[in-house]
């Protein structure tokens, strides 16, 4: 189970999230809407810790994970609104490379590239990607260590129209099989076919 314990963030003095709390049980899909500004992307980056948050904190299991590289690696995998890659990197290199980050070895999972089509992509360089090929290798990379919880910010934005319902079916089936969803949209379709529950930010505060 996560757990999310008033967790907020300013920027040079301005208040950008208010403190937010909330519960979120496996097999269970939360999801956040509200306008651009709003705050959403704040608080998935504030639970993935890309950035530091002011205060509050993240329990996953009944434990801190605040600092946890461990669990920010193997259990938590994080989809950002715009796709951060390393432009001199192939596919492949970048999708080895985060595999090597997150203590994994082998073969890339066959699944995640059939699902995201990025067999046929692997040597591609990643300057040279489509932004919809962009998006669908960062997927690849939240998905890559099969974790326990997914944090996901406008995922369909910019996805090819063709893998957004194969991504959506995969989505449930992670769902069905106790896994936990935070799913970040403007589209009220997919909030209303994903989400048991929808949390409304508004100005840095739920509403």
């Amino acid at each position: 189970m996560l757990e999310v314990r008033g967790l907020c963030k300013s920027y040079g003095g301005r208040q950008v999230l208010s403190p937010v709390s909330f519960v979120l049980p496996p097999g269970q899909c939360l999801g956040l809407a509200g306008h651009n500004g709003s705050g959403k992307s704040t608080l998935l980056r504030l639970i993935a810790q890309i950035e530091r948050a002011d205060g509050g904190s993240v329990l996953f299991e009944g434990r801190s994970v605040l600092g946890d590289r461990a669990f920010l690696r193997s259990r938590l995998g994080y989809v950002p609104q715009r796709a951060e890659l390393a432009q001199d990197l192939t596919v492949g290199q970048q999708l080895k490379l985060w595999q090597s980050a997150c203590g994994l070895s082998g073969p890339l999972p066959g699944d995640v590239l059939e699902l995201l089509g990025l067999g046929p992509l692997m040597k591609k360089p990643i300057r040279a990607l489509s932004g919809g090929m962009a998006q669908r290798l960062s997927i690849g990379l939240g998905l890559l260590s099969r974790p326990d919880i997914l944090l996901m910010d406008e995922a369909t934005s910019g996805l090819d129209r063709d893998y957004i319902p194969k991504l959506l079916d995969w989505l449930e089936s992670f769902v069905a099989g106790g896994g936990s969803l935070i799913w970040c949209s403007h589209n009220s379709q997919e909030l209303d076919r994903l989400c048991g529950a929808v949390l409304t930010l508004e100005n840095g505060r739920l509403i």
